[in-house]
């Protein structure tokens, strides 16, 4: 007879963050017997951290990739049988005391979700997590929730997801992109199995890039994963709600990325509208760090905005190669750009 709710954990060659990870899991009320960990050949002692707490691992001893792994794992463990809601984490995510019992409240709801996000919120330790912050803030604020009500959510995260086992089990976990979490997000619309709802007290606080180098992988990561998924699934040629929000997402960015980088062109011709428009735009920025900064009492957005042009530019540049690697040059972009995890103070 299926039990409540159990946590799986994909992890590779994370040492420096898994035990914490594990710690806030039972701190947040879980039990070890409900936490699973499957470790995808790491060479850093990983797994024996995670065992030496008590949850069960799973080791692939050769490297096949998170999405293989949930898969390998859900099927070794037999847990879309043995509970009835699954919780996917993170290695490099802290829970909130709450977080458990937030997603239980939205599962009570009628009817059921298949899936329920959570709110990830990025942990303070530097200008570049200053920024991390700052796009966390905008996804929940303008979007998520949004999204949501309008039943158009088109990525449930993979630090802060709760499925349905049912619905878990008819979902194919594959390596053919590099979204994995919003794979098969899509998935449950294309098969429609059921509603996707957020959590916004469902909180988790995640480990982000602590250096530009690293931002630029992982979101270079995201954007190339965000358009193999509307490749995949044909989104730009599609009719569900779900693909009109992605149309809308990406052909905005497309505009947006393209204005933005083209400023110092416009400079030349027009430099008293640039002028005009940056100050419109630092403006802009400045209300929404001071509001984020408010919000999730981060004061260092706020110190750090200014330097968020620069990260702006990089998100934009990186926007648009992921656009022109994927969808004209046709290029694969499998594989995993991994980031460096460090150490922080408790």
């Amino acid at each position: 007879m299926a039990t409540s709710i159990c946590v799986l954990i994909p992890a590779k060659d994370e040492r420096l963050v898994i035990g914490a990870t594990i710690k806030s899991i039972l701190g947040a009320g879980m039990s070890v017997k409900d936490i699973y960990v499957v470790d995808d050949g790491s060479s850093d002692g990983t797994g024996d951290i995670a065992r030496s707490l008590g949850v069960s691992v799973l080791r692939n001893e050769v490297n096949v990739g998170k999405a293989l792994s949930v898969k390998a794992a859900v099927k070794h463990f037999d847990l879309t049988n043995r509970y009835k809601f699954i919780s996917m984490m993170d290695s490099d995510t802290l829970t909130h005391r709450e977080y458990f019992s937030a997603m239980e409240a939205k599962f009570a709801s009628n009817p059921t979700p298949a899936v329920v996000c959570g709110h990830p919120q990025s942990r303070p330790h530097n200008w570049v997590t200053a920024y991390r912050c700052f796009e966390y803030f905008m996804t929940h604020f303008v979007f998520r929730g949004g999204q949501a009500n309008m039943g158009v959510v088109l990525v449930a995260p993979g630090c802060a997801a709760t499925y349905r086992s049912d619905v878990f089990a008819k979902l194919d976990w594959s390596n053919d992109t590099r979204v994995e979490d919003m794979d098969v997000t899509i998935q449950v619309h294309r098969k429609h199995l059921g509603r996707i709802v957020y959590a916004p007290k469902a909180i988790v606080y995640t480990q982000d890039p602590q250096t530009v180098t690293d931002f630029t992988k992982q979101i270079l990561r995201w954007h190339g994963g965000t358009w193999q998924v509307g490749k995949k699934y044909k989104m730009l040629q599609g009719l569900q709600r779900v693909d009109w929000e992605y149309k809308f997402m990406m052909i905005e960015g497309i505009v947006i990325s393209a204005i933005f980088l083209s400023l110092p062109l416009w400079a030349i011709f027009w430099p008293k509208a640039i002028e005009a428009g940056l100050l419109m735009d630092f403006g802009i920025l400045f209300v929404t760090s001071l509001a984020a900064a408010i919000t999730d009492k981060r004061w260092d957005v706020l110190l750090c905005s200014p330097a968020f042009l620069l990260m702006r530019m990089i998100y934009c540049f990186v926007f648009l190669y992921a656009f022109v690697s994927v969808m004209l040059l046709k290029r694969p972009m499998h594989g995993w750009l991994s980031v460096k995890r460090y150490e922080e103070k408790a």
